[in-house]
């Protein structure tokens, strides 16, 4: 039970950060309306209010002074990024805000990270591992929204649909590449790594095949399908991406709070 809020409180900030970046890479690009940002922007805020719910409720125990103070600015960039959001989307004259907003979404990710880390990779193990995970759920979600609004407005570009495809494949690639770095890299515990083959095996499955190989190909798919602008079929293979890269997201941090090991 005590990995079970911390596991969920990541992964609503992975939604929340990482949605948001992939939000902003094709809304500052002026790609998408003002009213897709807006009804994103919204569903991403209510995650984000969620995860600050849930570490208020669940706040981790037994920090040393390092992870206390990481746990502080966590808690000051995470209100600094959804009070940002939230001005950004509702007052037009801070638009002065757009650049501001991601990079405050990769901040408070990075420092939640780091509030509870493992010797992996130096200490970068966790962050990157987090900081992956969240591009690619974050830019699964705003693709699946993104997808749904072509419905409302079908003569809309297909680029950014094809970016987000893009981002989140790269997300799933860089998952792919640091997981053997992560297990069997500098840092890595070997007595907690074997674990994970033994008694941890099952999650390791789902985060293994279900959480990055299943996701690789339905992603690739997703982008080659969009690229010739089959939009329902991209819409419904981002259903697919999108639950299968949350499970795998909720095997690698269900883990991590078992055992310590980032996957």
């Amino acid at each position: 039970m005590t990995a079970l809020p911390q596991a969920a409180f990541f992964l609503l900030l992975e939604v929340a950060a990482g949605g948001t970046i992939a939000l902003f890479w094709v809304h500052l690009r002026g790609e998408v309306p003002l009213g897709f940002t807006r009804f994103t922007g919204a569903c991403l805020l209510v995650c984000g209010a969620l995860a600050i719910w849930l570490r208020s409720s669940f706040p981790p125990s037994d920090l040393g002074p390092t992870a206390s103070l990481w746990f502080q600015a966590e808690r000051v960039l995470t209100f600094a990024f959804i009070g940002f959001f939230a001005v950004y989307l509702v007052v037009p004259a801070a638009r002065f805000l757009g650049p501001v907003v991601p990079l405050l979404a990769l901040a408070s990710l990075w420092a939640a990270a780091l509030v509870v880390t493992s010797p992996q990779l130096g200490g970068m193990g966790a962050p990157l591992a987090v900081l992956a995970g969240g591009m690619a759920l974050g830019a699964a979600v705003t693709g699946l929204s993104l997808g749904h609004w072509y419905l409302v407005s079908p003569s809309l570009a297909v680029q950014p649909l094809i970016r987000l495809t893009f981002v989140c494949l790269g997300a799933v690639v860089a998952q792919m590449v640091l997981l053997p770095l992560l297990l069997f890299g500098p840092g890595a515990d070997t007595a907690s790594v074997q674990r994970l083959f033994g008694d941890d095996s099952l999650f390791l499955g789902v985060r293994v095949v279900f959480g990055l190989l299943v996701p690789l190909v339905a992603t690739l798919m997703t982008w080659r399908t969009a690229r010739i602008r089959s939009l329902d079929s991209a819409t419904g293979l981002l259903y697919i991406v999108a639950a299968l890269i949350l499970a795998g997201e909720i095997a690698a941090r269900t883990l991590f709070f078992m055992t310590g090991v980032a996957t």
